[in-house]
């Protein structure tokens, strides 16, 4: 009896150390309940657009929206599978596919883009009509939705262009905030150029119309009277086409 008492101690003690011992092996792990972390579905989903993107466009930042917490899905045991489409012109948000391909389920990520750009500011207050220089503007960078941006963000792109509207200091300038300055106005005398075989001819010209930088107007040849067509090449200059 002895014996069988000490054998049953002995066993006893054998399972209990090897319940301690697998409680400590597990102790390091979450305990997902044999669930997918919904975070890591999300991480999947921010891949996956990026890798659509690709590394060209700099300043991109993705941000996969906070799935319904209730939500669950069986752990999977292998790679999750994405498709993720390009997004479409103004397009800020995109629906990314995760699915599992061992366990049948699939989920629809909405990801939010988001990309850094540099912005003109306003220094002052202008007129509406008034031209813009690069001592009128400041650059800032400004995180906005989407992959384009509405608003004029290089210095260059000021040249030949006034204020459509009469524009507050500090006010970001978008591109419609702009028109293009007139090169050529009515009723300007204007020089007509005209090219055939390597040869240029010039004659004086009346302009029947305003007219912007490429632009085509009617114009009229003061030698001939003649009524022609052209495109404003430069100030007080129509390029005449034969």
């Amino acid at each position: 009896m002895a014996v069988n008492r000490l054998t049953l101690c002995s066993v006893v003690l054998l399972l209990c150390v090897a319940s301690f011992s697998r409680a400590q092996d597990g102790a390091g792990a979450p305990d997902t309940g044999g669930w997918h972390s919904l975070d890591a579905v999300r991480a999947a989903a921010e891949r996956a657009l990026r890798a659509q993107l690709g590394t060209e466009l700099t300043g991109v930042e993705l941000s996969a929206r906070s799935l319904d917490p209730r939500l669950r899905v069986r752990a999977c045991g292998g790679k999750l599978e994405t498709q993720a489409g390009p997004p479409r012109g103004t397009q800020t948000r995109v629906l990314v596919q995760v699915s599992c391909p061992g366990i049948p389920w699939s989920l629809n990520v909405p990801v939010d883009i988001r990309r850094e750009f540099d912005v003109l500011v306003m220094r002052r207050p202008v007129a509406r009509g008034e031209s813009l220089a690069a001592a009128d503007v400041s650059v800032q960078k400004r995180v906005l939705p989407g992959l384009s941006s509405p608003f004029v963000g290089r210095v260059e792109d000021l040249k030949n262009r006034l204020a459509r509207r009469p524009l507050a200091e500090g006010t970001a300038l978008t591109a419609d905030a702009l028109t293009a300055a007139l090169l050529i106005k009515r009723g300007q005398t204007v020089t007509l150029a005209v090219s055939a075989g390597g040869i240029e001819v010039r004659a004086p010209g009346l302009a029947l119309a305003d007219a912007t930088a490429r632009q085509r107007l009617r114009v009229q040849n003061l030698d001939s009277l003649k009524v022609v067509e052209g495109v404003a090449e430069s100030d007080g200059v129509v390029r005449v086409t034969l």
